[in-house]
């Protein structure tokens, strides 16, 4: 009898956490004012006649940041929602996806960053798990990433397999 309380009790304490886990996100935001990534230069290398010295004072023109694509997130419905633009921004070295400050996502229990191609995603493109559920935020694509392969930004559950938003 007693064991059984026990029992009982711990499944209860299980289903309420279990409960918070996947219900907390509809009630939490995380706003996040990241600024567009810049790539760094680095520092220029002076001679003298004996040594190099590395000069952090010098004066480099920053990159030159391109938009290559943008979009605009939609989600998929009353429950799955997302709202804002997104960007696909380059310059010499490295390729982001950058959410402006408009960016919302309904909060989910694990949601990614990813890419898709006509409406499908795609979960060997997924680029990392979502910072925050609203405002400016940035990541970084790796270059072994072959672009012309995708059309599409998503926002992924993967706990359940479940779309949230897509640009």
């Amino acid at each position: 009898m007693k064991i059984n309380k026990i029992i009982i009790a711990t499944v209860c304490v299980l289903i309420l956490a279990l409960g918070y886990w996947l219900l907390s996100p509809l009630w939490r935001n995380t706003r996040l004012n990241e600024e567009a990534p810049i790539i760094d230069t680095g520092t220029a290398t002076v001679s003298t006649t004996d040594t190099t010295v590395a000069q952090k004072d010098t004066v480099v023109s920053p990159a030159t940041v391109i938009t290559k694509a943008s979009g605009v997130f939609k989600g998929f419905d009353k429950l799955h929602n997302g709202t804002g633009t997104v960007n696909l921004i380059s310059n010499s070295k490295e390729t982001y996806i950058r959410f402006e400050s408009d960016f919302s996502v309904t909060n989910g229990p694990d949601l990614y960053v990813g890419f898709g191609k006509d409406g499908k995603y795609i979960e060997s493109a997924e680029l990392a798990r979502l910072k925050g559920n609203q405002g400016s935020q940035n990541y970084l694509v790796p270059s072994t990433v072959d672009l012309s392969q995708y059309n599409e930004v998503w926002i992924w559950c993967k706990a359940f397999s479940v779309p949230f938003a897509r640009a």
